[in-house]
């Protein structure tokens, strides 16, 4: 990420640093605590996305073809998921989902959907549909970074 002058006060760096904070000690009972920040990762990106080729998962997460060869292995080992043969380039690898990795997906979203109702309840409905419009258009924006 390039750094710049975003016109960001220490306040309000301050302010997401506390809502972090906050987040995380009330919700230490993660599901998927076990794993690492890129196991997670890769499981949300093969629950959201469906069975992936390696290639594109590594692009996508920006990791090193080594790192990625290592979770995969760490993930596969764990149950988590499992490779394939590509149904139409057999020389392509893709990285699906076992049933435990579904789970675990499935326990992550839950995971955030109770984040998110928890660090927006204060909120009234409009701010609240202000939070969550413009959370999405961070997304779609990183997204289209990527791209």
């Amino acid at each position: 990420m390039a750094e710049h002058d975003s016109g960001t006060t220490d306040r309000e760096i301050e302010a997401l640093m506390r809502l972090v904070h906050v987040i995380e000690a009330e919700h230490r009972a993660r599901p998927t605590s076990s794993l690492d920040l890129r196991a997670r990762m890769v499981i949300q990106l093969l629950g959201l996305n469906g069975e992936s080729p390696i290639l594109a998962i590594r692009r996508s997460l920006r990791l090193t073809p080594s790192t990625l060869t290592s979770l995969a292995d760490r993930l596969e080992r764990d149950g988590y998921l499992e490779r394939r043969r590509h149904p139409t380039d057999r020389r392509t690898v893709v990285l699906a989902l076992t049933p435990t990795g579904k789970r675990a997906y499935a326990a992550e979203k839950s995971f955030y959907r109770h984040l998110i109702d928890d660090s927006l309840d204060s909120l009234d409905a409009t701010a609240r549909e202000h939070v969550l419009a413009a959370l999405a258009g961070l997304a779609q924006s990183q997204s289209a970074d990527r791209a």
